[in-house]
């Protein structure tokens, strides 16, 4: 099988580089594709085959903000906007636990 380490840079590729296998299956990524892609010691990789060969990408994890922010914005539609006070959302706790419940014991 032909390891081939492949990291876009913007919208183009560089040329492969050589990387070596040690006993412990560990690749070492050459240092100047690390820095140019800001890869650290604590960078998550995704690994993957592709046909006859491995494609290593960097994790791109989306940023907890614009998360949140869509979360707001979905339960905004379903309350139509209006505001929604912390004894309505302790109502319906209790009405889901009580809801789940009852399909338990029955």
């Amino acid at each position: 099988m032909k390891i081939i380490l492949m990291m876009k840079m913007g919208q183009t590729e560089t040329e492969p580089e050589i990387a070596i296998v040690g006993t412990k299956g560990q690749i070492v990524i050459p240092k100047r594709l690390r820095n140019e892609l800001k890869i650290t010691s604590k960078t998550k990789l995704i690994v993957y085959k592709q046909g006859d060969k491995i494609v290593v990408t960097k994790l791109k994890v989306p940023p907890l903000s614009e998360e949140l922010k869509n979360l707001f914005s979905e339960v905004d539609k379903q309350t139509g906007g209006k505001k929604v006070s912390e004894k309505d959302i302790l109502k319906e706790i209790q009405a889901y636990r009580i809801e789940k419940r009852t399909r338990k014991g029955a």
